[in-house]
């Protein structure tokens, strides 16, 4: 059993825990769907949650875990935008989020962005003549 705390110690402190962001949905979200935390920092951006809606007394919401940067890099950090997708919608929530660390964040969501068009781009071969 003593091993066990020097293990952890040497792999460091655990990774910070998520916030979890929650609240009503815009109209025209239906429950049941897959929602995408999308953090960006800068002109980079990474998925770093997924969610769903769920119906309950009040009408549709949402619930979605961000993890932090540490577990996983350009994820959740002090003042970093959240955008949230609804895939089956096909559309970015207008509202955004930002994630000041750990625990419950509500956040109801108001509006919805133009539907975006998924682009299927298939591998390409080039042959520039040597072998």
């Amino acid at each position: 059993m003593a091993a066990i705390p020097a293990l952890v110690a040497a792999q460091g402190a655990p990774p910070s825990p998520p916030a979890t962001f929650y609240g009503s949905v815009p109209s025209g979200v239906g429950p049941g769907q897959a929602v995408l935390a999308i953090v960006t920092s800068g002109g980079s951006s990474q998925t770093c949650g997924v969610g769903q809606t769920i119906a309950d007394g009040s009408g549709v919401v949402y619930v979605v875990d961000v993890i932090a940067d540490s577990q996983l890099a350009g994820c959740g950090a002090a003042g970093r935008t959240v955008q949230f997708y609804f895939v089956g919608n096909r559309q970015m929530a207008t509202d955004t989020a930002t994630w000041s660390g750990a625990g419950p964040a509500q956040r109801n969501l108001t509006g919805l962005g133009p539907q975006l068009t998924p682009r299927n781009i298939g591998p390409q071969v080039a042959k520039d003549g040597t072998n």
